[in-house]
């Protein structure tokens, strides 16, 4: 099997198994407890923490632990605003855990406004500016589209925003983005910054979310204090611990993939065009990260093609793992996709580990369904 979906999730790092191991079986121990044996986990919680601030340029106490990137977007979203009305800006093609939190402040009184993107999934900056005013509380656009790979130049944003309205506070979904680009959260100037460890070869069920010094969340779990008192629950160790275990904190590092991600990517992209002419490709290559391909095919359901790739052996996406169940064309309908192509679009994504060997057999295998598609669709 060759997998190519690794924007939905990524398959664990073997050190993740035994550090999983270590702190499952061996070092159990609750770290809200007071015996030593507890405290020794307890600190090496905090170690792991500091690991993970440490890789994204914030300070340990910054870091709070979640279920999933998803949770940490709606504890940005729901959590941190303290007014009661007030506008919101999201960008228009962000993640369904953004845009659902988005409808739910709409749904509370807050006038939504939802930025437009270009034609590759990029907030559009000038028009950004434009509905950007005096009376906006929250913005949150995500730092690269789960869809498209685009890039949003997030620092920018966060001036624009803070220019108009310096009481905005500023959230960005970076999910996407961490272990793929390097990341400096105080530098971007955002409030609030969102990660996910399985989409960087970490175990599923953890997230985290930065949250500046000095900026109160209103609590979403009431208990023993855990998280600063607002997430409380006894924390999930061993998938903390194994996050820490394989963060990178060099950026040469995150760079060095981030180029080798790239070279596939262009190398997908040409073998793509010459083989399918007729398909769009709704990456822009020159401002995306290397990971991500999104294409569309003409008169066809990305699901169908999705399932009949499986059957010769390749593993690829139609988007957003988190919202495949529902039938949506709002991504597509961002994006300006004509309606011959919008029911027909694919995701395929890298890891450090896909080559270009696994590229060709992909392309080869998609050409062959396309194939059969259409003299099925001619009988």
């Amino acid at each position: 099997m060759i997998y190519l979906d690794n924007a939905a999730t990524t398959k664990m790092d073997e050190r993740c198994v035994e550090v999983i191991r270590k702190y499952g079986v061996d070092r159990f121990f609750n770290p809200s407890a007071l015996y030593g044996e507890a405290l020794k986990v307890a600190n090496d919680i905090k170690a792991s923490r500091t690991a993970i601030a440490r890789s994204i340029g914030a300070q340990r106490e910054e870091i709070i632990f979640t279920a999933s990137g998803s949770e940490a977007d709606n504890l940005a979203m729901l959590c941190s605003v303290k007014s009661k009305k007030g506008k919101v800006i999201v960008g228009g093609g962000e993640h369904s855990a953004v845009y659902a939190c988005a409808n739910e402040l709409s749904n509370r009184g807050y006038d939504v406004v939802f930025a437009p993107v270009d034609r590759y999934g990029k907030v559009k900056l000038g028009e950004l500016e434009s509905i950007v005013d005096d009376q906006v509380v929250l913005v949150s656009i995500m730092h690269v589209s789960n869809e498209t790979g685009a890039i949003n130049d997030i620092k920018k944003i966060a001036e624009l925003v803070k220019a108009k309205s310096p009481r905005a506070l500023v959230h960005s979904d970076g999910v996407q983005a961490y272990g793929k680009l390097p990341i400096n959260v105080k530098s971007l100037g955002v409030d609030m910054y969102s990660i996910s460890a399985h989409k960087v070869h970490g175990p599923k069920g953890l997230g985290a979310l930065y949250v500046k010094k000095g900026l109160y969340l209103r609590p979403i779990i009431f208990g023993g204090g855990q998280e600063g008192g607002v997430r409380s629950a006894t924390e999930n160790v061993t998938s903390i611990m194994a996050l820490g275990a394989i963060t990178e904190i060099d950026s040469k590092v995150v760079m060095k993939k981030y180029q080798n991600y790239k070279a596939l990517q262009r190398y997908a992209i040409d073998r793509l065009t010459k083989a399918l002419p007729d398909c769009l490709i709704n990456t822009d290559v020159d401002n995306s990260v290397g990971n991500i391909i999104s294409l569309s095919l003409a008169d066809m359901r990305g699901e169908v093609v999705v399932h009949c790739m499986e059957d010769m052996g390749v593993i690829v996406g139609t988007g957003s793992a988190c919202s495949a169940g529902k039938a949506t064309k709002r991504i597509p309908k961002a994006l300006g996709i004509d309606q011959r192509y919008a029911d027909g679009m694919l995701r395929i994504s890298f890891d450090e580990y896909s080559t270009q060997a696994d590229v060709d057999t992909c392309v080869d295998c998609l050409v062959k369904v396309v194939e059969n598609l259409k003299n099925y669709q001619r009988k």
